[in-house]
């Protein structure tokens, strides 16, 4: 019954998300009229992002496209770098910190230990143009979360919705997650189903697919793709204990921290979860009463989590402390999403 009226209760809202789908819809047809300005970059640019309030996996495909691309081009990556306590254009550099350009960016940078370039700007076309301008030209440029950045216009526009949370069953915010209304798929070249179950039968996907499809242009491709956990690495090389550890308390700062949760569960011994919300700005209380968990259950965190909450324990001489991280990788059902973007990249002859 609790949740009937919960249900019913968020239906109050649905005014509002009218008047917020209306805004949306005038924002974007004021640029498809060309009323506002759209730049589009002299290098090819590969955009990622979502019709989703957060949460899709837009960082662990980036990082996909990174490895994909590596060996054929010079890459860098563009985000706003959300979090972060900085503005204006910014460039990662191997000193950079979560506050100076935000959690995700830096995750990215010392992922590939600094041989992809990384930048954040809030205005995507001012960091293009400095980009473009100021530094030797990459041949392709991956915009993170800029899907609704209309001031800029992709060669290339992915857009990811989340299996469980599907874009055409869900509603404008504040009734639903969206932060447009579902025909904004239209705008996608590719749709990439994210976080989907490695179960997820062909015949499901198809149906999924066609689903997707009622809102895209003709003939754009649906791909599927899963995460895969490896196994936990220690922040510190010499707290790590001799064997993996079957028992960790989980402590995170991310968008949907259930799913972590529900993927611990079926690989370890999970007795407690310090779920904060995304971005968390980790304190030095919350690290001191982590740290004095650790000694009795090993404390396993996300890469997002780890750039931020690593130096906050090397600031603090508490480095001697049992933290893991969880890597994760993106993984494709099959070899259809690697056979599109190659092609697609190629056919540009500027790049």
């Amino acid at each position: 019954m609790l949740r009937i009226s919960l249900s019913g209760m968020r239906w109050v809202t649905w005014p509002f998300s009218l008047l917020y789908q209306f805004i949306t819809s005038v924002r974007n047809w004021l640029f498809d009229i060309g009323a506002r300005s759209i730049y589009q970059s002299s290098i090819y640019t590969i955009s990622i992002g979502n019709l989703t309030v957060g949460g899709t996996g837009k960082t662990p495909h980036i990082e996909y496209l990174i490895r994909l691309f590596a060996n054929k081009y010079t890459i860098s990556v563009l985000s706003r770098g959300y979090g972060r306590k900085t503005k204006g254009f910014r460039q990662a550099h191997r000193t950079s910190n979560a506050s100076e350009i935000g959690d995700e960016p830096l995750q990215i940078f010392q992922k590939f230990d600094g041989n992809t370039s990384v930048f954040v700007c809030e205005k995507r076309a001012i960091g293009l143009h400095e980009i473009e301008q100021t530094f030797p030209n990459p041949q392709l440029i991956l915009l993170d979360d800029a899907y609704q950045h209309r001031a800029v216009q992709p060669h290339l526009n992915l857009m990811l919705t989340d299996y469980g949370r599907l874009f055409y069953d869900d509603y404008v915010l504040p009734l639903g997650l969206l932060r447009e209304g579902r025909k904004g798929a239209k705008r996608a070249n590719g749709v990439i189903v994210t976080k989907c179950p490695s179960s997820l039968t062909f015949t499901e996907q198809q149906v999924i697919a066609q689903r997707i499809q009622k809102y895209t242009v003709p003939n754009t491709p649906v791909f599927f793709s899963t995460f895969e956990y490896g196994l936990p690495v220690s922040y510190f090389e010499s707290t790590g204990f001799s064997t993996m550890p079957s028992t960790f308390w989980l402590v995170s700062g991310i968008a949907q921290p259930k799913l972590l949760e529900e993927a611990a569960h079926k690989q370890f011994n999970v007795v407690g979860h310090s779920a904060m919300g995304d971005h968390h700005e980790f304190t030095r209380e919350e690290a001191i009463k982590w740290v004095q968990l650790s000694k009795k259950y090993p404390i396993l965190t996300t890469e997002k989590d780890f750039v931020k909450l690593k130096p906050l324990l090397h600031e603090m001489s508490l480095a001697e402390c049992h933290f893991y991280y969880w890597p994760i990788e993106v993984h494709f059902f099959d070899g259809r999403f690697d056979k599109f973007l190659l092609t697609e990249v190629a056919k540009q002859p500027h790049v």
